[in-house]
């Protein structure tokens, strides 16, 4: 499981591994349902795809390990402890 604090503040080359991975999709969080504000977006993907560090950049290999990867994008940051609350 991740668990990353705040949709605004996360990291672009984060946001754009896990999208390589299948578990994010960006574009499609919103900051209100039916009038009431959100707490956080759940992805959930198997990934069967490896990342590998070639002279600094990450490169999406194709791999035969699935991996079950569950992404909890809060949409406020609330700081650290709260995030290990949500990840415990």
């Amino acid at each position: 499981a991740i668990v990353s604090d705040g949709r605004a503040k996360i990291n672009p080359r984060t946001r754009a591994v896990l999208a390589a991975m299948g578990c994010f999709q960006d574009g499609i969080a919103k900051q209100k349902v039916n009038e009431k504000e959100v707490t956080a977006h759940i992805y959930e993907y198997t990934t069967q795809m490896t990342l590998e560090i070639k002279k600094g950049i990450v490169q999406v290999k194709k791999g035969s390990t699935p991996v079950q990867i569950i992404f909890c994008l809060k949409e406020k940051n609330q700081k650290k402890i709260n995030s290990h609350r949500w990840f415990f």
